[in-house]
């Protein structure tokens, strides 16, 4: 009889090798069985010897209550056992010296039942066994292993489990080596499965890795069905606070309550652990580990979380690195916006890149009205978004504004400060809003909604957003005071009556063209036009009238003139226009058209003028023609206005050299 064995140093199911490794009638599968493991340990170890990796239900009642009665009556007798089940296969149940430390029986089985006289397999409706035998046969064999025992349950069994300790030892070595090198995540997961197959072979694993904000993702499920798992997340984060790092192991209510439909009936949870980071969970299902090979496998789960962990921190740093660049980027492409509606949308959309958001819209903050109003927008309509208004306090871009604090919402209908059902036109429930501010002063608030894989926002998410934020808002703020500045200037070279630009910017624009002209050899022709008899409208229809009839004579100068003309308020009732590029013909057009306007057009009062209606003279000069400087052009163009005006006014007169020698023999003839 074999000597009680202390199963708490050597895993016996190293028994189970070195009975393979003898030369036994007939292949056979082999399980060891623990009475105080209970019905369900004795039904998995039947299937185990009989049909390996069959389901539950591939054996009938009958077949399991020949298989517990064959197993009882082996641990009564003492005695090796050996039966045929209803199904047509043969076993054997033979019993272990009586321990606490060891297991009460050894199955064997997975042999079809020859019959003795034909030779042929008795048919049966089970899967097909990988070996036939008589029952004779099984009982020599049953008989061959229980003579056995004693000595392989001595010294030889000690020794082959030191053997296979240390070989597992140097293999697990070398595998935390490779680990350790392992290029990327997928690798070193790879790596892992190899050797709890090889080295261990486990028939199912599973390994669940965690990201923040997101799910756990599964990555390995060796022997496992992808359909058949349904993990529950909630259970599976309090199990691991629960382990606190350590092996522990699951089954029951537990296991059923994590892998909702399993079938599994025991699991070892290893937490993948780091420096205080769960990086996630392997699992072992449906094996009883001995402690040697846990100890191991907690080894390589640790080597794991230890590379997972590392290789992560080097791609976040990766990405720190280009967000960094990237962000700088982003700022240097933001003061360079030429307009406030540019800046806004540059800034909204690069924020939405930082984060991954696919909608957001940028806010500001109107002091007057008190409200935000949408300046820019993702994901919603322009009308829309420039009819919405939201009062300071009111909704969550209200409260954020009016407390200065950013909001980072992992579930909206969750999270008890905003605790609303989800909006319609969102796709996730998380979203970041955030007050934007220079020093004590509210400028806006900024929303971001919807990531791009619909996971949840971070706290690294919102630290980006509120560094470029930071920045940008300071380039809001200056491009405010710019252009406040620039309506300033635009006020001191405009006329305030007509809108047009003043005298003042007449002089630096002329002096301008005249610059261009020279360094590009092109002309350039200025108009001046004076509203004819305007001083007797003024008389007649009082200087309010006369104030309106400038405004529109101003306005239809402007229409009449081409986009890269200028138009300007010269004094009184005349005016200037600078045609670019433009010689003495084209500029006649330009004058005719004006002309034209002036006369064809209503005002109040002028049938009681001379000609009966409002009109304008018009003389033109061109540049370098007529003058090379800007004080001659002026001049040149105002004796052409002059001409029109003595030729019975309300028509355009280009200048003419003879119009210069008709003034100066007209002085001396005044002189004398």
């Amino acid at each position: 009889m074999p000597q009680p064995l202390d199963a708490s140093l050597i895993d016996l199911r190293d028994l189970l090798d070195l009975l393979r490794r003898h030369p036994l009638p007939g292949p056979l599968n082999l399980a060891l069985y623990a009475e105080k493991a209970g019905r369900d340990a004795l039904r998995y170890g039947i299937l185990a010897a009989c049909q390996p990796g069959a389901a539950m239900q591939c054996c009938t009642p009958a077949c399991l209550q020949s298989w517990e009665d064959l197993v009882s009556l082996a641990l009564l007798s003492d005695r090796p056992q050996t039966a045929t089940c209803p199904n047509g296969y043969l076993g054997f149940a033979i019993p272990f010296p009586a321990s606490d430390r060891t297991p009460d029986c050894l199955l064997g089985g997975g042999i079809r039942e020859r019959l003795a006289d034909t030779g042929a397999p008795a048919p049966a409706p089970a899967a097909q066994a990988t070996a036939a035998a008589t029952p004779l046969e099984v009982r020599r064999i049953a008989d061959e292993i229980y003579r056995r025992l004693p000595e392989l349950l001595g010294q030889q069994l000690c020794d082959f489990s030191l053997m296979r300790t240390t070989e597992r030892l140097a293999a697990t070595r070398e595998m935390t080596r490779e680990l350790a090198r392992s290029p990327s995540a997928s690798a070193a997961i790879a790596l892992l499965s190899e050797a709890l197959v090889v080295l261990f072979d486990l028939p199912r694993v599973l390994l669940f890795l965690r990201q923040t904000g997101r799910r756990p993702t599964i990555h390995s499920r060796m022997g496992v069905a992808a359909e058949s798992l349904d993990l529950d997340e909630e259970f599976l984060l309090e199990l691991l606070e629960r382990a606190d790092g350590c092996p522990c192991p699951l089954a029951g209510e537990e296991l059923a309550a994590l892998l909702p439909g399993s079938d599994s009936r025991s699991a070892m949870l290893f937490p993948l652990r780091e420096d205080h980071h769960d990086v996630g969970l392997l699992m072992v299902l449906d094996v009883d580990l001995h402690l040697r090979d846990q100890v191991l496998v907690e080894l390589l789960a640790g080597r794991l979380a230890t590379r997972l962990l590392q290789l992560r921190q080097e791609e976040e740093r990766r990405r720190e690195r280009h967000t960094s660049t990237r962000m700088i980027g982003m700022i240097g492409t933001l003061a360079l916006a030429g307009s406030r509606e540019e800046l806004f949308n540059g800034l909204l959309d690069m924020s939405a890149e930082l984060a991954q958001a696919t909608s957001g819209s940028l806010m500001l903050f109107d002091e007057q009205s008190q409200k935000l109003h949408i300046s820019a927008a993702r994901g919603m309509s322009s009308p829309l978004a420039r009819s919405m208004a939201v009062p300071l306090g009111e909704g969550i871009a209200g409260r954020v504004a009016r407390n200065g604090f950013p909001l980072l919402v992992n579930d909206i209908e969750r999270d008890n400060r905003v605790a609303a059902p989800n909006r319609p036109r969102f796709r996730t429930k998380s979203f970041i809003s955030l007050p934007l501010k220079d020093r004590d002063r509210l400028i806006g608030v900024l929303n971001l909604a919807d990531k791009r894989d619909d996971s949840s926002f971070t706290e690294t998410d919102l630290n980006l957003v509120q560094a470029f934020a930071g920045q940008a808002v300071l380039m809001i703020d200056r491009t405010a005071v710019l252009e406040r500045a620039d309506q300033l200037e635009q006020l001191s070279v405009t006329d305030p009556l007509t809108g047009l630009y003043n005298r003042r910017f007449l002089e630096e624009r002329l002096d301008e063209e005249r610059s261009r002209s020279q360094r590009e050899g092109q002309s350039f022709s200025l108009i001046l036009a004076d509203l004819d008899n305007f001083k007797m409208y003024n008389d007649i229809c009082g200087h309010l009238a006369g104030d309106k009839a400038l405004r529109k004579a101003a306005l239809l100068m402007r229409r009449s003139a081409r986009d890269m003309d200028v138009v300007v308020r010269f004094g009184g009732e005349e005016f200037c226009l600078i045609l670019p590029n433009t010689g003495k013909k084209e500029a006649l057009f330009v004058a005719e058209r004006l002309r034209r306007a002036i006369e064809g057009n209503v005002f109040p009062g002028e049938t009681n003028l001379p000609l009966g209606r409002l009109t304008v003279s018009l003389g033109i000069a061109s540049c370098p023609e007529d003058s090379e400087t800007v004080h001659d052009l002026i001049h040149a163009a105002d004796l052409a206005l002059y001409r029109a005006k003595d030729l019975g006014r309300n028509r355009t007169v280009l200048y003419d050299p003879a119009l210069a020698r008709a003034q100066v023999a007209g002085q001396l003839r005044r002189g004398r």
